[in-house]
């Protein structure tokens, strides 16, 4: 049954406790501070926990791949990087990593930007803030923890290299959202950083 407004209202279904709750279905992105550009998750939630979920990218068609080259790819993952930190609502931090990235895009020799990097790298890693945030989430079989890990590991891999680390696709988070409480959504979100550059998911 729908509202006035297109909005839609609460069903009934069993939760995991075999309890019958409202099922609230709800819409995240394509716009929202700090998302991945043209993400859409589409989650059925039963209280603050995800029952079903399913996530698909908008404008799918549209031609060309900015995040190319060694210095792209490196302020890519620094993108990224300031994108997880934001989520996570630790400001300071996610403005450097910013900053960093928009040193790179405007060519600044990456020699400049490594070692400054490198130490934000080391700070989140060394953070017991963070550490808190993140312990205990599941996310799919794994858990936030580990994708946060992983994000820092691919910071630190562009920067090096200017190598291009294996992303999650589009199609892997509903495996990964369902079973997390909401909030813990955008920050799995963030985390695993999905490809959205549609050249690169048409040819995946």
């Amino acid at each position: 049954m729908g509202m006035p407004g297109g909005l839609p209202m609460a069903d009934l279904g069993p939760d995991r406790d075999g309890l019958t709750l409202d099922r609230l279905h709800v819409a995240l992105g394509p716009v929202l501070p700090d998302w991945p550009a043209g993400l859409v998750v589409r989650v059925v939630l039963q209280g603050d926990v995800i029952q079903e979920a399913r996530a698909e990218l908008l404008d799918r068609d549209r031609a060309g791949v900015f995040w190319d080259g060694p210095q792209r790819r490196a302020a890519r993952e620094l993108d990224a990087l300031a994108r997880l930190l934001g989520v996570a609502g630790w400001a300071d931090p996610a403005a450097r990593a910013r900053r960093l990235r928009d040193e790179l895009l405007a060519g600044s020799p990456p020699e400049r930007v490594v070692g400054r990097a490198s130490g934000l790298v080391r700070r989140v890693r060394r953070s017991r803030t963070v550490r808190l945030l993140v312990r205990g989430i599941p996310a799919g079989e794994t858990n936030l923890a580990a994708l946060v890990e992983q994000r820092l590991d691919a910071v630190e891999v562009a920067l090096s290299s200017g190598a291009a680390p294996v992303r999650g696709q589009v199609a892997e988070l509903a495996g990964l959202l369902v079973g997390a409480e909401l909030a813990a959504a955008r920050l799995i979100v963030a985390a695993v950083d999905p490809e959205t550059e549609s050249a690169r998911v048409r040819h995946g």
